[in-house]
């Protein structure tokens, strides 16, 4: 019995350390991921501050249906939501040309899903209506 309980005892042992490296390999995969993406976002921000491209901004606020027709800018992680007055004012296909992988139309609101390229786009959206902050 007690030879029966070393051998359990052993295959644990050797079972913890195969495990155990591939546990530490994943930890140290997720942390390298957050900080790539962390460096990332600091990127796209500093990009975001030093591109103050009139003809985009422009270019956007006419995709929804002018200055006159936006009431609200917002941002949800990847998504842009704009609440406009008249529905009817807004391109809704030429917003997925310009690289909107969804729009969604709610009421009098706009949700357009831009991944990575969201925050841009609020702040030209947000700048233009509200004025720099």
């Amino acid at each position: 019995m007690l030879i029966l309980l070393a051998k359990d005892d052993i295959a644990l042992i050797i079972l913890a350390v195969c495990i155990l490296p591939i546990i530490i390999l994943m930890v140290y995969a997720i942390i390298v991921a957050i900080r790539k993406n962390l460096v990332r976002s600091k990127e796209r921000e500093e990009a975001i501050r030093a591109s103050e491209d009139d003809s985009q901004r422009q270019l956007f606020i006419d995709l929804f249906g002018g200055e006159d027709n936006i009431e609200d800018v917002s941002l949800q992680m990847s998504r842009v939501s704009v609440t406009v007055k008249a529905m009817d004012k807004v391109k809704t296909e030429e917003l997925k040309e310009m690289g909107a992988t969804g729009v969604l139309l709610v009421g009098n609101v706009v949700k357009c899903s831009f991944g990575d390229r969201a925050p841009y786009i609020y702040k030209l959206l947000e700048k233009k209506r509200w004025g720099e902050r």
